[in-house]
C-alpha cells in the first residue's frame, strides 16, 4: 500500500513564503553558517544589523523547498546549504555585507575535542605567572614551560596543535591560561547572492586599505603621466601652468631675455658667474671691491667657484695629458724612421 502523505503543516508553508519574500524583495540576500555562536553573541548581531539587514533563522529544508519553488538563477543557492545556516537578506551591497559580517567575528579559544581550523604556535618569552601549579599544567600541554627569575618562561616556540587536528583538553586548558585565542567565532558567510550572480568568500575579502593604496598610487602615476605629456585636464591644468610659468622663467634667464619678471634673476646670475670668474684670477689682477665682495660671497657662490677651479684644474690636467701622448707619439715616430 503506497504511503499516503498529509498537508504540510501551516508553519511551514508561511515559513517557505517568508523566505521566498526576503529573496525577491531584497536585492542581496547571503547564506550564512552560524554554528558555535554563543546566544548572547548572536543576539548582539541581530541588534547591530536590525537597520541594514534582516537575519532570519532557517531549517535547510525549507529554505531548499523556496529556492525550488523560485526556480531559475535561485536555484544556485543549493549548493550552499547544509549545517546550521541563516538567511541575510540586505540592501547593501555584496561586498559591504560580507566586510560587516566578517565584522561580527570575536576571537575565541579553542574548545576540547574542537577540530582546529588553524596551526597555534605559542611564542617563547616570558609569562606573568609567578612559580606554581599552573606550570605543570603548561607542560602537560605540551608547552616547554621552566622558572626563569621568579617567573616561569616558555623556553621555545611550539606548535601545540595543527590545523586539522582534535585539541586535547590539555591543550585547551593550557591556551586558556596564557589567553590565546587563535579562532574567532561569527556568522560564517557561505555565499552572497545578488541578480542571479553568486559571490563566495574568496572573491569578497578585499583588503581595502591595500585597494586604496592601489588607487592612490594609480592617481599619481596618471596625474605625472599627464604632466608629463603635457595632457590638460581640470586635475593637471593648474600644474601644468605652474610648470610652463617655471620653464619659461629658466628659458629666459638661461638665454638672458629681458623681461621685467626676470632681469633681476639674470642680474644676480652675471653677479655670480662674475664672482666666480673673479675667485679665479690672482689678487693682484682684482681691486680691492672686488676682493671684498668675494670675502662676502654667501655659502653657495662658494661653492660654485671651488666647482670652477676643480674644473679647470681637470681640463689643465688633461690638455697636459694630451699633450704628453703627443710627444711620446712623435719619439715613437723618430724611432721607427730612424
Amino acid at each position: 500500500m503506497a504511503a499516503i502523505s498529509g498537508n504540510p503543516k501551516p508553519w511551514k508553508v508561511q515559513a517557505v513564503e517568508d523566505i521566498k519574500r526576503l529573496f525577491t524583495n531584497y536585492p542581496v540576500f547571503a547564506i550564512v553558517s552560524f554554528r558555535g555562536v554563543p546566544s548572547g553573541q548572536m543576539q548582539k548581531i541581530r541588534r547591530d544589523f536590525k537597520d541594514i539587514a534582516v537575519i532570519k533563522v532557517s531549517k535547510n529544508t525549507l529554505i531548499e523547498k523556496a529556492v525550488k519553488a523560485l526556480g531559475g538563477d535561485y536555484e544556485k543557492v543549493l549548493d550552499y546549504l547544509g549545517d546550521q545556516v541563516a538567511i541575510v537578506a540586505t540592501e547593501l551591497n555584496p561586498f559591504r555585507l560580507y566586510k560587516k559580517l566578517e565584522e561580527t567575528k570575536v576571537p575565541s579559544p579553542l574548545k576540547p575535542g574542537q577540530i582546529s581550523p588553524v596551526d597555534v604556535v605559542v611564542e617563547k618569552g616570558p609569562t606573568s605567572f609567578p612559580p606554581g601549579p599552573i606550570i605543570g599544567e603548561l607542560q602537560a600541554g605540551g608547552i616547554p614551560a621552566a622558572i626563569e627569575k621568579g617567573k616561569i618562561v616558555i623556553k621555545e616556540t611550539v606548535t601545540v596543535v595543527k590545523a586539522g587536528e582534535v585539541v586535547r583538553p590539555e591543550v585547551a586548558r593550557a591556551l586558556e591560561l596564557l589567553e590565546i585565542k587563535p579562532i574567532k567565532i561569527g556568522l560564517d558567510v557561505r555565499m552572497v547572492y545578488e541578480k542571479g550572480l553568486i559571490f563566495t568568500p574568496d572573491t569578497l575579502a578585499i583588503d581595502v586599505e591595500k585597494v586604496a593604496e592601489d588607487f592612490a598610487t594609480a592617481y599619481r602615476n596618471a596625474i605625472n603621466l599627464a604632466v608629463n605629456a603635457a595632457y590638460v585636464t581640470p586635475e593637471t591644468a593648474e600644474i601644468l601652468i605652474a610648470k610652463a610659468v617655471m620653464d619659461a622663467r629658466n628659458l629666459a634667464i638661461n638665454a638672458v631675455i629681458f623681461e621685467k619678471d626676470v632681469i633681476e634673476d639674470i642680474i644676480a646670475k652675471a653677479h655670480t658667474e662674475m664672482l666666480s670668474l673673479a675667485s679665479c684670477l690672482k689678487d693682484d689682477a682684482i681691486d680691492d671691491e672686488l676682493k671684498s665682495m668675494l670675502a662676502a660671497a654667501p655659502a653657495a657662490t662658494v661653492g660654485a667657484t671651488a666647482e670652477v677651479k676643480e674644473e679647470a684644474k681637470e681640463e689643465e690636467e688633461k690638455e697636459e695629458e694630451e699633450e704628453a701622448k703627443e710627444e711620446e707619439a712623435v719619439e715613437g715616430l723618430g724611432a721607427l724612421f730612424g
